[in-house]
């Protein structure tokens, strides 16, 4: 099961929020950089990269998020603020391994497989936030009609392979993940999910990996040393004496 720290940019620092409210942000650093080595260092398979300001229609945090890509040597998932085909080409373009599609994915769901066919399953996830079981869009700030089972539906006969979903409500309250929606999706056929939103302790991430999810990406419980991950890790190797491979760390031969 794949380990990714989240790193959340506000303003050029780290943050994090309690169920997507900006309002909440507490910041944790304002050297982006540190942080990115610090979990490098402690054993993240990758970076899991939340561009918050143009999830919110604020700005970008561009130039701290392309020093990243360049200065970290695990591989970089981008999400947050990616509305374009074009948006998401570039970011693939200039080394991040894997790009997040919430919003984008939903008002043009042909443009994912554009970018699949362009650069390869493996470096697409469609983001599937929900809450109450609908998806939110636009920042979680735009809730739709669409359920989890629809979309994912939707986007897996569409050719996509992997989703990152996060349960809002769960989402900075250090509360457990939704474990039954989990274990619904990661037994269905030729998906792989990856988990975001409540993960809190060992135990959160032994149970998600006894159900079949791909990876997790951990954010609050590190930031406030409720798990570290070193802990993280020597509690999955000693599930399995086989993890699964992390995602690679060069780009697609068809970047």
């Amino acid at each position: 099961m794949e380990v990714l720290a989240a790193v959340d940019l506000f303003m050029g620092k780290v943050v994090r929020l309690t169920r997507g409210q900006i309002a909440t942000a507490k910041v944790y650093s304002t050297d982006p950089m540190a942080i990115a080595k610090r979990w490098q260092e402690q054993g993240a398979d990758a970076l899991h990269l939340v561009d918050l300001d143009a999830a919110f229609g604020l700005g970008s945090n561009f130039s701290v998020i392309r020093q990243l890509v360049r200065g970290v040597g695990i591989p970089v998932q981008l999400g947050g603020g990616i509305r374009s085909e074009r948006a998401a080409r570039q970011w693939l373009e200039r080394g991040v391994a894997r790009i997040v599609l919430g919003t984008l994915a939903m008002r043009d769901p042909a443009s994912v497989a554009r970018l699949i066919e362009a650069f390869g399953p493996e470096r697409i996830l469609v983001a599937l936030d929900f809450s109450r079981a609908r998806i939110v869009t636009e920042g979680w700030t735009r809730p739709t009609s669409i359920t989890i089972d629809e979309a994912l539906s939707r986007f897996r006969d569409a050719g996509v392979h992997r989703f990152l979903v996060t349960a809002v409500e769960r989402d900075g309250m250090l509360s457990g993940p939704d474990f039954h929606v989990y274990a619904e999706l990661s037994a269905l056929s030729g998906v792989r999910i990856f988990a975001s939103g409540g993960i809190s302790t060992i135990s959160d991430l032994r149970e998600l990996k006894r159900i079949g999810v791909e990876g997790v990406v951990i954010g609050k419980a590190l930031y406030e040393g409720w798990v570290t991950l070193a802990e993280v890790r020597r509690a999955l190797a000693e599930e399995t004496s086989e993890g699964t491979p992390a995602m690679d760390a060069e780009p697609h031969p068809g970047a």
